[in-house]
């Protein structure tokens, strides 16, 4: 399946015009070295008990940003199969996830609630460098093919969280508390999709064509009744910001974590070289939905119920693509 293809679908998915020569611009961009943002989180759940207000948009431009992102990854990963020496072995890719996520998660040591919004800043500051790192180490040439998609949605993942952490220390030296518990929400989110999708990463393995079906299936299936997708539809989520009922960010918690499960689960038994691109299909669509729940998080941090809104209905029509391509599989 050629990229530029996977390009003009993901637009078509999303619902958003392909602008002229926005495909090669794109390959230019991605072919750089990435931005140093600063942000990611302080992970004490105590501190999502403060306020989340900001007047901002919703950064649409983002999505497809982060979605072409992994239409390049997944043309690298169309073949499973790559020249001796050319990349990284699989155990190896796998330890450096696992050493740079544990890496993370020892930043964080001090105090993180609302009553210690300096605890916050302490934990992002230490956190800077590492996830840096670990941002450097995913933009390396040689990833393995098999870890190619959801390689870079985690580098979409981490340089949002970056970026979060650099807000949440220049908020605390502005004394803004609210905007503190705002960057917060922003940057737990890289923290809650890695804890997700990393162990999948960590177990890969290649499995036969009837094992990645039948887990391919389950996953399909829980979309299908996807509690967390009711919620979504039902008004109170669509008014969420205002009516005092279940709050947008926990709505938002349980609807992501249907899908980074689905992707850590197509990773986690990796399939056959014989659906490879049938999974990669998949994959596109998963992808495509992880970039709409990027810039949805930034809606919910920001309070923002129009750009919450938006985020549903792309996740609805992408809902609908991923289950028609799962089925190619399942039957």
């Amino acid at each position: 399946m050629e990229e530029q293809f996977l390009f003009a679908r993901m637009h078509d998915a999303l619902d958003i015009p392909v602008p002229p020569g926005a495909y090669e611009r794109l390959r230019i961009e991605l072919a750089k070295k990435p931005v140093r943002h600063s942000r990611w989180p302080a992970f004490q759940m105590r501190f999502l008990k403060m306020g989340f207000r900001l007047a901002a948009g919703l950064a649409i431009v983002a999505i497809a940003v982060a979605a072409a992102a992994a239409v390049l990854a997944i043309h690298n990963s169309a073949n499973n199969n790559s020249p001796a020496g050319s990349r990284m072995s699989i155990l190896a890719y796998q330890q450096m996830i696992a050493d740079d996520n544990a890496n993370a998660f020892a930043a964080y040591s001090d105090p993180c609630d609302v009553g210690t919004p300096s605890g916050c800043a302490a934990d992002a500051t230490r956190a800077v460098p590492v996830l840096q790192k670990w941002i450097n180490d995913l933009s390396r040439p040689d990833i393995p093919a098999r870890f190619a998609v959801i390689n870079a949605e985690m580098r979409q993942h981490l340089s949002q969280s970056l970026s979060a952490q650099g807000d949440i220390i220049a908020a605390n030296k502005a004394n803004d508390f609210p905007g503190v518990a705002r960057a917060f929400t922003v940057a737990l989110y890289g923290a809650e999709w890695t804890g997700t999708v990393v162990p999948g990463i960590v177990a890969s393995k290649q499995v036969s064509a009837t094992v990645y079906t039948h887990q391919l299936s389950i996953q399909k299936q829980g979309l299908d009744s996807c509690p967390n997708c009711t919620l979504w539809t039902a008004a109170d989520a669509r008014t969420c910001t205002t009516n005092g009922g279940v709050p947008c960010l926990v709505l938002f918690d349980n609807l992501a974590s249907d899908f980074a499960t689905f992707s850590a689960t197509l990773v986690q038994y990796a399939a056959p070289q014989s659906l490879s691109a049938k999974d990669a299909r998949v994959q596109s669509d998963l992808a495509a939905a992880d970039a709409v729940l990027l810039t949805m998080r930034l809606a919910v941090a920001a309070n923002d119920q129009v750009g919450i809104n938006s985020g549903i209905d792309q996740l609805l029509r992408l809902k609908t693509r991923i289950d028609q391509d799962a089925g190619m599989v399942t039957g």
